[in-house]
């Protein structure tokens, strides 16, 4: 007599019997907590004969942290620490956008796309691209205001409204991302909820730069670049606080830190019968 189960029960917790030795009719159950799986969420599945994640390494650590190395310097100059001025001090930081977050991100991309992880898949590609648009645009070497008409339209309305536009867009994507973390953990959902709020008041930002005339119109832009900073922070923190579970969990360290699961809160999904054949 053999038992039929499915993988997605083993992956929720729920325990597995094995009673394929009809002669001692003993029972073996295995049991995997959501918060163990919630740790694995960037890790493939456990890899099975001639699977991709057996051959190759796990590539969500190098996204992970590709994401976080131009991040963590863009959310610190937005809140203007050390003197920094945005956007000027952001040029300076166009080689991390170009290789870490362009590069690092699009590697991690396509590595799981061939471990077949979706979601990682299109987040990595996603904001991969976005730190290459972002090093491209502001790369003086390719000169993107003269069709604008030179250094001076950097203040005008259409050169900020092309940066308005990108950036609602981003933060319409992240909102997309946010739906799709709601079964996830807390820290994750934390991340893009700070990206939703990072990109919507850059985007107020850069509407209101063509209507700066007075000093108290300049104080009010860096306003809205500190709380687009501050936004950012809070996915700043909780996408290190993952990152160190994600190391410790790469190495096999034992890692004290909550994942705080949601996938058995949020929508949990309906109790599976083990289906039996004798």
């Amino acid at each position: 007599m053999a038992d039929k189960f499915d993988m997605a029960d083993l992956e929720s917790g729920r325990h597995v019997q094995d009673t394929t030795s009809p002669m001692s009719r003993q029972m073996t159950a295995m049991t995997l907590t959501n918060e163990q799986y919630e740790r694995l969420f960037f890790q493939p599945s456990a890899p099975k004969r001639g699977d991709a994640s057996k051959r190759f390494a796990n590539p969500s650590l190098l996204g992970l942290l590709g994401f976080l190395i131009p991040y963590t310097s863009t959310i610190l100059t937005l809140c203007q620490f050390q003197g920094a001025v945005p956007p000027t001090t952001l040029v300076g930081l166009t080689g991390d956008y170009y290789f870490l977050g362009g590069i690092a991100m699009v590697i991690a991309g396509l590595g799981e796309f061939v471990l077949g992880n979706t979601f990682p898949f299109a987040v990595f590609i996603i904001y991969g691209a976005h730190w290459c648009s972002l090093g491209y645009t502001q790369d003086p070497i390719h000169n993107t205001l003269e069709p604008f008409g030179g250094a001076s339209a950097a203040l005008g309305a259409e050169y900020q409204s092309s940066q308005c536009f990108h950036n609602i867009t981003m933060a319409l994507v992240s909102f997309v991302f946010l739906i799709g973390t709601l079964r996830v953990n807390v820290p994750f959902v934390l991340t893009f909820v700070g990206l939703v709020g990072l990109f919507s008041f850059i985007a107020a930002a850069d509407a209101f730069v063509p209507h700066i005339k007075t000093a108290a119109d300049e104080v009010h832009l860096f306003t809205l670049l500190k709380a687009a900073g501050g936004f950012g922070f809070l996915g700043l923190i909780c996408g290190w606080y993952l990152a160190i579970i994600e190391i410790c969990e790469t190495v096999q360290l034992p890692c004290p830190l909550p994942v705080f699961d949601l996938s058995s809160k949020v929508f949990p999904p309906k109790k599976k019968e083990i289906s039996k054949e004798t």
